[in-house]
């Protein structure tokens, strides 16, 4: 698998992976961190698929989400994504999409390792405001 880094003046971070995961796209906000003289951690990985409770099928587009971490990915034609450097310990995946009721799950991811967390969503119903609709009749002479 190939990974594609571009950096912005510290600010933001923008990755795509290559291969398998053509479709995922990984954005990471914030400032660079500061790099401490002698200390080396390596960061971890997160992936997984998300697909519909009951029949299985792959949700593509689902947002994917480390709120803690900053991170963020949409799952791709296979319902697949992948997070990369994700600090090592304890976090809360959260993963929405339109339709689905929103899923949190923890997970803890270990440095250099690779971590799947796969979900399936619930089809849940969208409220909508109440729409009038009211018309008159126009008379021509």
């Amino acid at each position: 698998m190939r990974l594609i880094t571009v950096r912005t003046a510290g600010i933001a971070t923008l990755s795509a992976a290559a291969g398998i995961c053509t479709a995922v796209a990984l954005v990471k906000f914030g400032t660079a961190p500061e790099e401490s003289p002698g200390v080396e951690v390596s960061s971890g990985t997160l992936t997984g698929r998300v697909t519909e409770f009951g029949s299985g099928i792959a949700l593509e587009n689902a947002l994917v989400l480390l709120e803690d971490a900053g991170v963020r990915a949409l799952t791709n034609a296979g319902g697949r994504y992948m997070l990369v450097n994700v600090s090592p310990g304890r976090h809360t995946v959260t993963i929405r999409n339109l339709g689905y009721a929103e899923q949190e799950q923890e997970v803890t991811v270990a440095e250099g390792q690779t971590t799947i967390a796969d979900q399936t969503m619930r089809v849940q119903a969208i409220q909508l405001k109440d729409l009038v609709i009211s018309s008159s009749a126009v008379r021509k002479e």
